[in-house]
């Protein structure tokens, strides 16, 4: 064996291990904290497993795959049966040990990849490409071991052509293997991107009213701002709502809002958004509307809450509320943050003209 054989061996010896002691921490660790095993079996898999976290190291996944480890075992003993019968051990002095050191190192190491790709992966054809290559790859390292050992008249010349034919099988097998399980990768990202995208947009909801965010409606903002598109803006502020949480509870103030809340989307159109801003204060974003339509709207809606007979849990009593509303439109180059502060600049100019 050349210095350069030997080091690929040592290499793959190496990255074998270190490849175990990752999965047997991570497996150890799994103990602890579900989650970290749930992120590995996502890598190692590419889909949602659903089996005990110790189902590796219990070998119970021999009954899951176990066409797959028949069929391995099945070759093995095959090579090792032909290799035995055909072959004639050579003298202890002939046998280079450097040579058993490092065959004997990438056969086990191929081993004990078969056994972490049956134990990780689910049934599938990525994972009978992975196993029949490595497989292969076995059968010639197994054989250029044994060719230390053993040594094969002329009429079996076949046993040497199999110590290099089933590992470049085995390597064209396995890149194709790796090309599917890339493919696999690329759309279990895409699945979790989508969970992500669809976690985020959940958190930008606001948990009393069920509204979105302050932060989605200046995201809204940005984007229309961006494409240049105008749009007109109002803002809903209940009058006194401070006073009410003081007289009554910050519970009727919560339902309070969730009902305020109700009204204002019962009467936009379906284009419409409606955000809670910040406590008591509601922001609506009209698009392809005219700044007179967008009016009716709002009057409509401080209509219909000065109407709302909202009855204290305390009291059962029906109290009555008004709402100060501001409007404005879009200008060129106005930002998110510039729509904002016109639109809160306009409601309390009202505000402060119908308390005057």
């Amino acid at each position: 064996m050349s210095y350069f054989q030997f080091v690929m061996g040592f290499n793959y010896n190496a990255a074998g291990v270190l490849f175990c002691i990752k999965w047997f921490k991570v497996s150890w660790l799994s103990q602890f904290d579900p989650l970290r095993l749930f992120s590995f079996q996502l890598a190692c898999s590419g889909s949602l497993l659903s089996r005990s976290d110790t189902d590796a190291m219990n070998f119970s996944f021999i009954k899951r795959q176990l066409k797959l480890v028949l069929l391995v075992a099945t070759l093995l003993l095959i090579t090792l049966v032909s290799a035995f019968y055909n072959g004639e051990f050579k003298p202890a002095d002939a046998i280079d040990w450097l040579d058993v050191l490092g065959e004997g190192g990438m056969t086990l190491m191929t081993g004990v990849w078969i056994f972490f790709i049956l134990a990780s992966r689910p049934q599938g054809r990525v994972t009978n490409l992975l196993t029949l290559g490595l497989t292969c790859f076995l059968i010639s390292c197994s054989l250029d071991l044994l060719d230390e050992f053993i040594t094969y008249p002329d009429e079996h010349f076949w046993l040497y052509l199999l110590e290099s034919i089933p590992a470049l099988i085995g390597m064209v097998m396995m890149t194709w293997a790796l090309y599917q399980w890339h493919q696999e990768q690329l759309k279990l990202t895409e699945q979790l991107n989508r969970r992500e995208a669809l976690i985020r947009e959940h958190t930008q909801i606001d948990i009393t009213t069920q509204l979105y965010s302050a932060d989605y409606m200046r995201e809204q903002l940005d984007l229309i701002a961006q494409s240049q598109q105008d749009c007109t803006l109002a803002m809903f502020d209940i009058d006194d709502f401070a006073k009410f949480n003081r007289q009554f509870s910050l519970a009727d103030g919560d339902r309070l809002l969730r009902e305020v809340a109700d009204i204002i989307v019962m009467n936009l159109r379906q284009s419409d958004l409606a955000c809670r801003y910040a406590g008591d204060r509601f922001i609506v974003l009209f698009n392809q509307i005219s700044l007179l339509n967008a009016q009716l709207i709002v009057e409509q809606i401080c209509t219909a809450i000065q109407h709302l007979a909202f009855k204290p849990n305390q009291t059962g009593t029906a109290e009555f509320h008004t709402v100060s509303a501001g409007l404005i439109e879009s200008k060129k180059r106005d930002s998110a943050a510039d729509l904002i502060r016109r639109v809160n600049l306009d409601l309390e100019n009202k505000r402060a003209i119908r308390v005057n």
